[in-house]
């Protein structure tokens, strides 16, 4: 969900030119290919607000998530604390659970033509981001960083961003991302996927390793390579709104064994970390520029 914030941390006036969906490598990756844990993989579903759907057709599909018409009427409202709806699920692999959710919201006051992922990656600041006791903070990997990379990113619509975080005081992470985004007349995809190409042991890794916080300092245990996940962002036009966007966030990453004995903790937590994404989205959208 962090990668929602890329999309709108700056909103340009002269929006890049961005591949069709179809030529998405990232997106087509997460929902043909998905992610593989311990034999097993695991898909994601395509859109649910598909491209050319009548205003009719997306009211309806927004009622059926919202569980009724008030209710997709309540996740209309002008404001930042307006109804989301996150969707989990999990699945228990050898050596792990494949922890999966999807998100849905309604963005007003911004306009889709006017975002531009190249500029807003381009100015990101990576700044940390604190929710549910856990903290992350991600580096957009600069031009002569992201040129060494086993398969460095396509000039313009894609990006290679390193996110470094530390969960619940027990685990320490680390994940490469390759992301891409790509744009139709009526929407805008961002997708994520963890690069394989980055090992445990190389240069911004995929690893993760348990942490005790002890009086004389941290104790860290050895690093264990991290299979990471998928995602995708996609925000549709709301026909016959001017401001409105239909934002769904699909996901899924590999949650090993090792951290909670299989125990959803950390799962419990992705409802609050939701609401503050949401709201901070929000927020960022309505702050003057």
């Amino acid at each position: 969900m962090r990668h929602i914030l890329f999309l709108l941390a700056t909103l340009s006036q002269t929006p890049a030119e961005l591949p069709a969906h179809d030529r998405n490598a990232v997106y087509r990756a997460a929902v043909e290919q998905g992610l593989e844990v311990g034999g097993v993989r695991e898909a994601l579903p395509g859109p649910t607000f598909r491209d050319g759907l009548s205003a009719d057709e997306q009211k309806a599909a927004l009622a059926e998530i919202a569980g009724s018409k008030r209710g997709a009427e309540e996740m209309l409202q002008r404001s930042v604390s307006a109804p989301h709806k996150l969707r989990l699920g999990d699945k228990k692999v050898e050596g792990a659970v494949i922890r999966s959710g999807d998100l849905y919201l309604v963005l007003r006051g911004a306009n889709l033509d006017a975002i531009d992922p190249a500029d807003a990656i381009g100015r990101f600041k990576g700044e940390p981001v604190e929710a549910a006791n856990m903290r992350f903070e991600v580096h957009v990997l600069a031009p002569e960083e992201a040129a060494k990379a086993p398969a460095p990113p396509a000039a313009g619509s894609e990006w290679l961003s390193h996110a470094k975080g530390r969960l619940l005081d027990r685990i320490l992470l680390e994940a490469t991302d390759r992301l891409a985004a790509s744009r139709s007349a009526d929407s805008l995809i961002l997708a994520s996927k963890t690069d394989p190409g980055f090992t445990a042991d190389g240069p911004f890794p995929n690893r993760w390793s348990t942490v005790a916080v002890k009086a004389t300092g941290d104790e860290v245990g050895p690093p264990r390579p991290f299979a990471g996940g998928i995602g995708y962002v996609k925000m549709t036009r709301l026909a016959g709104e001017d401001d409105a966007l239909l934002v769904e966030a699909h996901f899924a990453f590999a949650e090993p064994s090792d951290w909670f004995d299989g125990a959803p903790i950390l799962r419990s937590k992705l409802g609050l970390i939701a609401q503050d994404q949401v709201r901070r989205l929000r927020r960022e959208v309505a702050r003057p520029r």
